[in-house]
């Protein structure tokens, strides 16, 4: 008995599967194609999926559950996903496509929902009964997991910011409006990735370190207005490398505690599973609902 994560990222699919008691048996990926439909990326999920089987030794037939992780607006209940992050710019019926395939029970989760899950089991949120979870990527997620599970109510998961919004910032802290002239010590702007605006953050560039410091707060403002509610014990970073979790988790600790708001003073932490958090957390929120 075996429940499969499949977590379709904008760069790389991957599957992960678990058995019954929670132990992680195998870990694939395959690049992800993306042309706004889930028919060609139901390529590269059977693609990342046939290997971890293969990894694992096991028959399809196997398989008591399955969840597909994606960025963006999931509804379990119907089985759709919207993810303009992979070009699903109407709701995408995931489940419908993917029973075509296979006849296990077939759920669909947020990223963030099963980074949280994931982490909670295997990583930085272990030793917490409830903790919220930021994940750094195309769009920057908030969620929350309580006793294992992922909060799913009106307001959560939630989205922070976007990629382009934070490279935004720091053209317009640049102060022109030529985003292929600008220049960030010697990186054209047009160009730039977040983590390498990050760097120059740790780097101490000016420009750089107000971008990032306006990223935290965005970061801090949505867990406060979504889940301090919910009490959580601690904030964990997700998805981005280990020098960038620690360089944000002290500003977003920092943001946090002028929001005054009653998780104020609660530790960040970083995550240590990484994307892989994604798959294994699917994997996990497989097993649970099934």
């Amino acid at each position: 008995m075996a429940f499969l994560g499949i977590d379709i990222g904008s760069a790389t699919t991957r599957a992960a599967l678990i058995d019954e008691d929670l132990h992680m048996i195998a870990l694939a990926n395959a690049p992800t194609h993306i042309d706004g439909t889930f028919e060609t990326t139901v390529g590269d999920v059977r693609t990342a999926s046939s290997r971890a089987l293969e990894q694992a030794g096991y028959h399809v037939d196997a398989i008591e559950g399955i969840c597909v992780s994606v960025s963006g607006m999931v509804d379990d209940e119907s089985g759709r996903a919207f993810s303009p992050v992979l070009g699903w710019i109407d709701p995408m019926p995931v489940r419908t496509i993917a029973r075509m395939h296979i006849s296990a029970p077939v759920f669909v989760a947020n990223d963030a929902q099963a980074a949280a899950v994931g982490e909670a089991h295997y990583g930085a949120g272990m030793p917490f009964d409830r903790f919220a979870l930021i994940r750094l990527g195309t769009l920057i997620e908030v969620a929350m997991a309580i006793g294992g599970t992922s909060v799913e109510n009106d307001e959560l998961p939630a989205q922070a910011a976007t990629e382009g919004e934070f490279l935004l910032e720091a053209r317009e802290l640049a102060g022109k409006d030529d985003e292929s002239a600008i220049d960030l010590s010697g990186i054209g702007l047009g160009r730039i990735r977040s983590s390498q605006v990050m760097e120059e953050a740790r780097r101490q560039n000016p420009i750089a370190k107000r971008a990032v410091d306006w990223l935290a707060g965005r970061m801090a403002e949505t867990v406060a207005e979504t889940c301090a509610h919910l009490a959580p014990q601690a904030i964990v970073l997700s998805g981005a490398t280990q020098c960038d979790q620690q360089h944000l988790g002290k500003l977003v600790a920092f943001r946090l505690a002028e929001t005054r708001s009653a998780i104020a003073g609660i530790p960040v932490e970083c995550g240590t599973l990484g994307n892989e958090a994604k798959a294994f957390g699917a994997a996990l929120i497989a097993l649970q609902r099934a």
